[in-house]
């Protein structure tokens, strides 16, 4: 599994997964964060043959996730968005 670092803005704030209060909520973000993180396992760049690092998942304040990673090159890109 590709480790997955969570973000997400509470009022106009962005803090940590680790830092919500709501234990509900912790939970299904750290869920989230599990899934994309075992979903980008299987990505590797057919060129290079690496995967995808520095995987970011920010949810804003109205639940809406946005991925970001770092790739060797476009081809790793078309991979990755096949399998999210």
């Amino acid at each position: 599994m590709v480790p997955v670092r969570v973000t997400v803005m509470v009022g106009r704030k962005v803090m940590p997964v680790d830092d919500v209060r709501d234990a509900s909520v912790k939970t299904a973000l750290k869920q989230a964060a599990k899934d994309v993180g075992a979903r980008l396992a299987a990505a590797k760049c057919p060129t290079h043959g690496k995967g995808p690092t520095d995987v970011r998942l920010h949810f804003d304040a109205g639940g809406n996730g946005d991925l970001k990673y770092e790739s060797c090159c476009e081809e790793l890109g078309k991979a990755v968005s096949k399998l999210v």
